[in-house]
């Protein structure tokens, strides 16, 4: 069995909450300044706010404990802000593809006329919403916790995994509600609508540092999701989280494998493409995607794409959710992440790959997975970058 990444003496995790509110107050004030003086400060605190709503529901839970006290009520309202900022993020971007609007976007003097079908359309956005977080608050019944641990490793008399198990369940479905109502990726459907380089106020090296920055901000939110410092201190969170020391069989098993991931796909991509369009089914648009992957196309992108999504997206989902939610469960969410941006054609390419990642990280450990998916991803930058595509 591989030694976690560092071992330090038995401490028990510290309650104190001194220190907790020290850390909020900081990162609070951190936040305040970034806002305001803008630049790379702001660019980089902007960055923590992908992680933000999982860990600081996470913290919540594991301060909440078995019986009712202030964390229970913290993390339902935790819970419904960030369902809702969720539902409001999927809403919009859902409207927007459904009203098809010309390039250079809405005209103030010409509003979008909706038609029947767009409006029920919008109803029906609108309830599948409400019907993911619906499901997701079911599974916060105790006999539906008590069947899904037969198929899932979670303890259904636990608090924080009857959290985890709802926020997850609601977000992976709320996540496929925008391509399944309008039949389009909403993020592909903005980009024909303003030019993807207007879809960000960054230019493509703020876009590739606000990258690495993210991935800076996921690491910290990660060790505290799993509990540490509340649950667990720094050799348990390792070991919870799969992080182990690089070994040169590690390092040999991630390269390969990630290379026969890419060359495998490099193959069936092409062949998958014809069989899509052959039986009629709408496919990812290419260059819509190229255009809002721009930034990253060339070989520092390469290279920042294979560290900020192997690493930060491994350590999210395998490390974090997987040992808890299982490799089906944990893979449908990474695959509903990338929702916005690809069709179905790519999405059954991403759910692979991550299953791939799953295999390797159940059995081996994140590391290995992390190199897995890094190489698989650099790799398909480049080529992006060598035939242009």
């Amino acid at each position: 069995m591989s030694e976690p990444l560092v071992l330090t003496s038995e401490q028990p995790p510290t309650h104190r909450p001194g220190l907790w509110i020290a850390g909020v107050a900081t990162y609070i004030l951190l936040i305040s300044v970034g806002s305001s003086l803008g630049g790379e400060l702001g660019i980089f605190t902007t960055a923590s706010f992908n992680a933000l709503p999982f860990v600081g529901l996470a913290v919540f839970a594991y301060f909440a404990g078995s019986q009712f006290n202030w964390a229970w009520l913290a993390t339902g309202l935790w819970l419904a802000l960030v369902l809702g900022l969720a539902s409001l993020y999927t809403f919009g971007l859902g409207v927007i593809t459904l009203l098809d609007l010309p390039p250079g976007g809405i005209n103030p003097e010409q509003p979008p006329n909706l038609a029947p079908a767009d409006l029920r359309s919008i109803v029906l956005l609108i309830l599948s919403i409400f019907a993911a977080i619906g499901i997701g608050m079911f599974t916060l019944l105790p006999p539906v916790r008590r069947g899904l641990a037969r198929v899932l490793p979670i303890d259904p008399g636990s608090f924080v995994h009857a959290i985890a198990l709802m926020a997850i369940v609601s977000i992976t479905l709320m996540m496929f509600v925008p391509l399944l109502i309008t039949g389009e990726p909403p993020l592909l459907a903005l980009v024909n609508t303003i030019s993807g380089t207007e879809l960000s106020d960054l230019s493509a090296d703020e876009q590739l540092r606000s990258q690495l920055y993210s991935l800076v901000w996921t690491i910290p939110a990660a060790f505290l999701a799993v509990g540490f410092g509340i649950r667990r201190h720094l050799a348990a969170t390792l070991e919870r989280l799969g992080l182990v020391r690089l070994t040169l069989r590690h390092l040999l098993i991630g390269l390969g494998i990630g290379l026969g991931l890419a060359g495998l796909m490099s193959l069936a991509l092409p062949l998958m493409e014809s069989l899509w369009q052959a039986l009629g089914w709408p496919t990812t648009d290419e260059e819509a995607f190229g255009e809002l992957m721009a930034f990253a196309i060339s070989p520092i992108g390469a290279l920042v794409i294979g560290v900020t999504a192997g690493l930060g997206e491994e350590l999210g989902v395998r490390g974090v959710l997987q040992p808890r939610l299982g490799i089906w469960l944990s893979n449908l969410f990474f695959t509903s992440l990338h929702a916005f941006q690809y069709h179905w054609d790519a999405l059954v390419v991403v759910f692979v790959i991550g299953m791939a990642c799953g295999l390797v990280r159940k059995h081996t450990n994140t590391t290995t997975a992390a190199i897995v998916h890094g190489v698989y991803n650099f790799i398909m930058v480049m080529l992006a970058v060598v035939f242009g595509q």
